[in-house]
């Protein structure tokens, strides 16, 4: 016979894409006639957009674009110079099964480019860039309970669970005028970049409330007939209600924000004639929530009449999820090759960050990709990329596995050490999530032979002398006998007696 054990579950996830695509870039194009000829060009770097990212059914398709931004100097007069070329992509990605609710997460990052020119006016360019994307779905994770009672008995494990309650995605555009205190008047935008942070993530049911700040750095080219570049920042606040089924007041937020792609140009349409700039950026927000229970998962099993056949397997779960923002400052030293006269721009190419637990301590390193524009000690414009490594260890927090690392640079800043070396301040933002793990036996079947003899049974009551570490369920499996009865029979007050105690079995 088959005992009837009850099927119980708790909502984890199941991923059904989490893939990396290479996707190349190789182009010869010619410079435009409204961009002057190349003298020297000084970097050449690659960013990624996405524009739409959609799954219907079992696919995932991704459309955005590859941009490559050139800045060089001219053959005129030696000043700076920018020119973009974007050049489309779209990619179809097969996910393991269809989908309805799903977390999802899309990431073009530049891996390589190199920009020869073969003529002030022609350029070769041959690069890559890795489309990475992550879909995560609900998935159930069973165990078993037995509650018909009879000549089974029955024991189950206390477990801790972190039970998935609630997952969403959601993309939006930002769109935001930007005032510029220039000078003298732009006469283009040679570079952008944007770091999104999230401040604070509040639940409601059903929804997640975001607030964030965008921060948006420029460099620019002021004046006409003698450009020269100037930098500034500008912080967006946002701000965005985002739907999430299931989720409540209660639940753990593992909630992820980032730049897709943005465009940024100059406008002098306004009614007193000043100058914006007109920014376009979409962002991505994805979030996991999660919400604490306590599960009974049958353990052991054992019949007062008959001889039973177990079947079991591991059980394992997470427990105990958090979600932690933390703030540090790092401080690095890099040099270059020759004297500095001026630094015009220090900024962020890359940046790559990692995260182990060791020993009961977590231990989170980054390194960034540092681009310095400067002009040397005879006035020449020059530029370099150096490395600059990081390390943080946030306070403990009880927790053994890391499920996800997101690191984000919210300032960078310089000063000048001695006429070849700068000192960099970089204030990193973290958002780590972490939890443990809970492992058990768990039962998935108990059988027993209908024709299987009866145990036999010695008397109504057995003299036990009992083992040191020895608990009663331990000896009513043994004896073949009902815990509680043991129990209540000796007037215990828990299921473990001391050693060397008699204990009288009922076996009848």
């Amino acid at each position: 016979m088959e005992y009837h054990l009850t099927k119980k579950t708790i909502t984890g996830t199941r991923t059904v894409l989490d893939t990396c695509a290479e996707q190349s870039v190789d182009v010869d194009l010619t410079l435009p006639d409204y961009c002057p000829d190349i003298e020297r060009i000084l970097s050449c770097t690659l960013e990624p957009k996405v524009y739409m990212n959609n799954i219907s059914g079992d696919r995932l398709t991704v459309e955005g674009s590859s941009c490559v931004r050139i800045l060089y100097l001219d053959g005129d007069r030696g000043c700076l110079r920018a020119y973009e070329y974007a050049q489309p992509f779209s990619d179809s990605l097969p996910l393991k099964s269809a989908v309805d609710d799903y977390y999802l997460s899309v990431e073009a990052k530049p891996e390589y480019i190199n920009c020869r020119a073969l003529s002030p006016r022609k350029l070769s360019l041959h690069g890559a860039f890795s489309l990475c994307a992550k879909v995560i779905v609900p998935g159930a994770l069973d165990y078993y309970g037995y509650e018909d009672g009879g000549d089974l008995q029955v024991k189950s494990e206390r477990v801790a669970a972190s039970s998935l309650c609630g997952l969403c995605s959601d993309s939006f555009s930002v769109q935001e005028d930007i005032p510029v205190n220039a000078k003298s008047g732009i006469s283009a935008v040679l570079s952008h970049r944007l770091y999104a942070k999230i401040t604070e993530l509040k639940a409601i049911r059903d929804k997640i409330m975001l607030s964030a700040e965008l921060k948006v750095e420029l460099m620019y080219l002021c004046g006409v007939e003698n450009p020269e570049a100037e930098c500034m920042s500008y912080t967006i606040p946002v701000s965005r209600i985002v739907d999430c089924e299931g989720v409540t007041e209660e639940a753990v937020i593992d909630g992820e924000l980032g730049v897709l792609g943005a465009d940024v140009r100059l406008s002098d349409d306004t009614p007193d004639g000043s100058q914006l700039l007109l920014l376009d950026a979409k962002l991505c927000f994805g979030a996991l929530c999660w919400v604490e229970k306590e599960l009974d998962v049958l353990s052991d099993a054992f019949s007062t009449e008959r001889e039973t056949t177990l079947h079991e397997e591991p059980f394992s779960c997470r427990s105990g999820v958090t979600c932690r923002a933390y703030t540090d400052v790092g401080k690095a030293n890099v040099g270059v090759d020759e004297e500095i006269g001026r630094v015009i721009d220090v900024h962020c190419e890359k940046l790559t960050a990692s995260a182990v637990h060791h020993d009961n301590a977590t231990s989170v390193y980054v390194k960034l990709c540092v681009g310095i524009l400067y002009e040397n000690g005879d006035g020449e414009k020059r530029y370099v990329e150096r490395d600059a490594e990081f390390s943080y260890s946030p306070e403990p927090s009880g927790c053994e596995e890391i499920l996800r690392l997101k690191a984000g640079l919210d300032s960078l800043s310089y000063r000048l050490t001695d006429s070849r070396h700068l000192e960099l301040r970089a204030e990193l933002v973290y958002r780590l999530t972490m939890c443990r793990r809970e492992s058990c036996t768990a039962l998935t079947s108990v059988s027993a032979e209908d024709d299987a003899p009866i145990r036999s049974k010695e008397g109504a009551l057995i003299l036990y002398y009992t083992d040191a570490g020895e608990s009663v369920w331990d000896i009513s499996k043994r004896f073949c006998s009902r815990p509680d009865e043991i129990i209540a029979e000796n007037g215990l007050e828990n299921d473990e007696p001391d050693g060397g105690m008699m204990l009288l079995i009922p076996t009848a």
